[in-house]
């Protein structure tokens, strides 16, 4: 079996071929392994700071005793505002009173007193 030249070149070019072939599968292989890598890092780190945020603003909330804390300072608010409205009817009665009063004296004077 004596290979001649053109044959030995065919082969060879064959066996550059699939040898290329090879090379090209594992390094495209490689990168798509390390873009995978670097989206899905960027992912996570996305979804770290998020995480630390949602966090942050958990922590800041009010708690529960907050909560109820100001749940009876609204209520004694609303108690207050019922006094000051009570106190504001009682007013406006007073002052319709007054009212009457002056409109009865203006009255009265514009009407003239009678004469003796």
């Amino acid at each position: 079996m004596a290979l001649d030249l053109e044959t030995g070149l065919k082969l060879a070019s064959l066996l550059l071929s699939i040898g290329a072939i090879i090379f090209t599968w594992f390094a495209t292989r490689r990168k798509d392994v390390d873009l995978r890598f670097d989206v899905g890092s960027k992912r996570m780190d996305q979804h770290d700071l998020e995480i630390q945020a949602l966090q942050q603003t958990v922590a800041a909330l009010p708690a529960k005793e907050d909560m109820h804390r100001m749940e009876l300072a609204m209520s004694d608010v609303s108690g207050e505002l019922k006094a000051i409205g009570a106190h504001m009817a009682g007013q406006r009665d007073v002052m319709r009173r007054i009212e009457n009063v002056v409109t009865r004296h203006e009255e009265h004077l514009l009407s003239g007193s009678p004469k003796k």
